[in-house]
């Protein structure tokens, strides 16, 4: 009875969501005007996916806090408030500009266990059954918690007893769920209950949260309370950590305590690149996003893409010419550069992108092969083998926020658990999600981006910051969207420097995504909002356009601007986001 029940609840909840985005999107998004509003502030500001979290780390800045203090506040809520893109279970990049003039990536991202085989994912077994996606064998080891221990150590001025607080408060006394969490949770009700038979915080009773609730999550409150007590060795070494182990064997995966202490957070020299004379400071790999932004910039440069105007018929076919050739690159050469000797130098060359705009045509490639960016570097040439360039077309998760403090301190920080909800394997006696962040290793064993024990899966975050010619910070922006990521920050930085929008303006234009998949081109997606006659002349010119409604595809960008002296914040209306400032 119990499981023709469900069955009824499953299909109930996927016609409700089917209905729910329907209209939603109907309503919100078709042919409707770009509008946009700008959050003007003073002293500071954070603009997150979600107005609570937002509000979290102004009140660590209204309580004397640096940037880096309300980070961690603003992390911890979202995983309070939105706890299907992010939180203990996963890992992310943080890009700091720090008042003294100094800029620092870390990078937290997951690492895969011991038990990891270049051919992991390779069998028609594993494809069949979604070992990268669903259970224990997606799960890497997670990076979050040392991510926020060690950031905050080195740049905050409160404990994290203190900056917890807030969220603390959000756990404890609860808050109203939302229609967007809950047709997640109704999303993804099958691959979680496939783990978790007995519940969880979000499916009580092997039921999914329905809007309105009021969701308290004690359990959550007790994890920060003791990772407060304890620090991160009791999720490394400690009682935390033994529970994600069983969690992630129970689920069919291979983990060890062994592998949690072996978990390393890496400080890294930030790529920098240059736009107009604005400085670009984004994570190299194992984020592949940070290099690819300042390469797909390198070459619009070469264009007179102001001149062209905004989103007009020159600038999106050379926008999307790029795109495809800057996919190639990417599945040819990056991954964790501690497993494969990336070309770095070349890729993000002035001269490697003048080769590529050269290419450039009057009308679209089809086909496009990798460039020679190794030519441009001053590292060795290294045989590379392409790997399959990943699924563009689905995933939505993740979150961004960024935080500007009234010290000249600035932070760009993306987390993630992978896929909404992650594995689908739940931590109980804690309280949160784990990752499925293995599923962006290729399932090529002979892809410099294979699982190996301790590498980190390339990923498309990038936090990023960009430094105006006169050195003063001036954007602090990300993006959640997978592949699309990289996509959405080139265009956000294009739309401030050369049409001179205002922060919210740039995140709201509607955008582009072309993708390379074996070499062949994959459709033009334009996002509504485009004129028609724009996207008549792409057909022209041999683009396969698809127009899609303004949506999650496209990402949920939040960004913040310091301009004439005006801290100015923008939160991307395809997601909950919301900029809060005082």
């Amino acid at each position: 009875m119990k499981e023709e029940f469900l069955m009824k609840v499953r299909v109930f909840c996927g016609l409700v969501l089917i209905f729910s985005v329907w209209m939603f999107c109907s309503a919100a998004f078709a042919n409707a005007p770009i509008t946009f509003a700008d959050v003007k502030a003073k002293n500071g500001m954070v603009a997150a996916a979600n107005e609570l979290a937002s509000k979290a780390g102004v009140e660590i800045l209204k309580k004397g806090g640096n940037a880096v203090d309300a980070a961690i506040a603003t992390a911890l809520a979202l995983n309070i408030v939105e706890p299907n893109a992010s939180g203990l279970g996963g890992g992310g990049f943080a890009t700091l500009y720090l008042n003294t003039g100094e800029t620092v990536c870390w990078d937290f991202r997951e690492m895969a266990p011991k038990s990891a085989t270049k051919d992991l994912f390779s069998s028609e077994q594993s494809q069949k059954e979604k070992w990268s996606t669903w259970g224990g064998k997606a799960s890497g080891v997670p990076g979050s918690p040392m991510g926020l221990f060690t950031i905050l150590e080195k740049y905050g001025t409160l404990s994290f007893a203190e900056v917890m607080a807030p969220a603390l408060a959000l756990a404890e006394e609860g808050f109203t769920v939302d229609p967007l969490l809950a047709s997640m949770i109704q999303d993804n009700f099958d691959k979680i209950t496939a783990f978790n038979p007995d519940g969880t915080t979000y499916t009580p009773e092997g039921l999914p949260l329905e809007k309105g609730t009021l969701l308290k999550q004690p359990v959550l409150a007790k994890t920060f309370r003791l990772l407060a007590e304890k620090g991160p060795d009791a999720y490394y070494k400690g009682e935390i950590g033994e529970a994600v182990v069983r969690a992630v064997n129970k689920a069919g995966g291979n983990m060890t305590m062994e592998d949690l202490a072996n978990y390393k957070i890496e400080k890294r020299e930030p790529l920098k690149g240059t736009y107009h004379g604005f400085s670009i400071v984004a994570p190299p790999p194992a984020s592949s996003a940070g290099t690819h932004v300042i390469q797909i910039l390198n070459v619009l440069e070469n264009f007179p893409v102001k001149e062209w105007g905004h989103n007009s018929e020159l600038y999106l076919h050379h926008l999307s010419e790029t795109s495809k050739m800057m996919f190639a690159d990417r599945a040819k050469y990056m991954a964790d550069t501690a497993f494969a000797n990336v070309p770095l130098a070349g890729l993000i060359s002035k001269a490697y992108a003048q080769r590529l705009a050269e290419k450039i045509g009057e009308t679209a490639a089809l086909e496009i092969t990798a460039g020679d960016p190794t030519a441009f570097a001053t590292t060795p040439k290294t045989q590379h083998r392409y790997g399959p360039a990943g699924d563009h077309n689905q995933h939505v998760s993740t979150t961004h926020f960024s935080v500007v403090d009234s010290k000249g301190n600035m932070v760009a920080w993306t987390w993630t658990i992978n896929n909404f909800f992650g594995s689908g394997v739940f931590v109980p006696e804690y309280g949160f999600m784990l990752n499925d962040e293995m599923d962006d290793f290729s399932t090529n064993a002979s892809s410099v981006n294979a699982p190996e024990p301790g590498k980190r899966p390339l990923s498309s975050m990038t936090p990023t910051l960009v430094i105006s010619p006169d050195g003063k910070p001036f954007i602090a922006v990300g993006s959640p969207g997978a592949t699309r990521i990289i996509l959405a920050v080139a265009q956000i930085i294009v739309n401030a420097v050369d049409f001179g929008m205002s922060m919210d303006e740039a995140i709201e234009a509607p955008r582009l995504f072309n993708a390379l998949s074996g070499g062949k081109a994959g459709p033009l997606l334009i996002e509504a909002g485009v004129d028609e006659s724009i996207v008549e002349g792409l057909k022209k010119r041999g683009h396969n356009v698809e127009v899609r409604e303004k949506g999650l595809y496209f990402g949920g960008a939040q960004g913040i601007m310091i301009k004439d002296g005006e801290i100015v914040g923008g939160a991307d209306s395809r997601r909950n986001g919301v900029a809060v400032g005082y």
